[in-house]
């Protein structure tokens, strides 16, 4: 009787939906129901384990978001190349770094930025897509100077498009805002585009540009 009683408190589809939310997601609760019942009857233990999982998850996708690198797609929508299988523009990089840029994902956007620079030599122009980018500390401010620095070290310009309010008032404060270059802030990715395509594509040996064309990568 008791553990017909415990039986229906159990919510299988509660975990079902977690999992197809985000696959770690439904492994914590698992681990968590798991370590519950080996804890028991110290309950507790079992949610602090939950707990303690879902914070590392947490760190760990701040430490490292997403950062992508846009081409145009069927729906003339710019998005991950990588994930929808696109060629990637040959002389201009179109970067999108989707989360706050804080002490603990600084480091990793320039890590990410300097990858690219060695993979893509024939680079010209790079744009910073930084309508991801909706909270900016100090480390923040200055791992995005090293990056302006790093890039026109290297002979390539620098653009950025979409920065919000809350960021750009961090840029302006911190005096960011005229290293950038005010030419060089646009308000979408499409004005950036449109102005920086030309002057990237000078002499260029692209017949096709994957950020104005739908251009897949060849099959394997």
């Amino acid at each position: 009787m008791i553990m017909m009683a415990v039986i229906g408190l159990i919510n299988v589809s509660g975990f079902i939906h977690a999992w197809k939310a985000q696959w770690y997601d439904g492994a914590i609760s698992v681990l968590s129901f798991v370590c519950t019942l080996a804890f028991a009857p110290h309950l507790d233990k079992g949610i602090m384990v939950g707990v303690v999982l879902s914070l590392g998850v947490f760190l760990y996708k701040s430490m490292r978001p997403t950062v992508s690198t846009l081409s145009r797609c069927e729906d003339t929508a710019l998005r991950n190349a990588m994930t929808h299988g696109l060629a990637e523009c040959r002389y201009i990089g179109m970067i999108r770094f989707e989360g706050p840029l804080f002490f603990a994902s600084a480091s990793y956007l320039e890590d990410q930025i300097n990858d690219r620079l060695q993979e893509r030599p024939d680079l010209r122009h790079l744009v910073i897509v930084a309508n991801g980018i909706n909270d900016m500390d100090a480390s923040g401010e200055e791992s995005l100077s090293l990056v302006i620095d790093t890039v026109r070290a290297k002979g390539l310009d620098i653009s950025f498009s979409g920065i919000n309010d809350t960021v750009m008032d961090v840029i302006k404060r911190t005096h960011l805002y005229e290293k950038i270059g005010v030419e060089n802030i646009y308000p979408t990715m499409e004005e950036a585009i449109c102005a920086v395509h030309e002057n990237a594509h000078d002499r260029s040996e692209e017949t096709a540009c994957p950020l104005t064309d739908v251009c897949h990568l060849p099959a394997a």
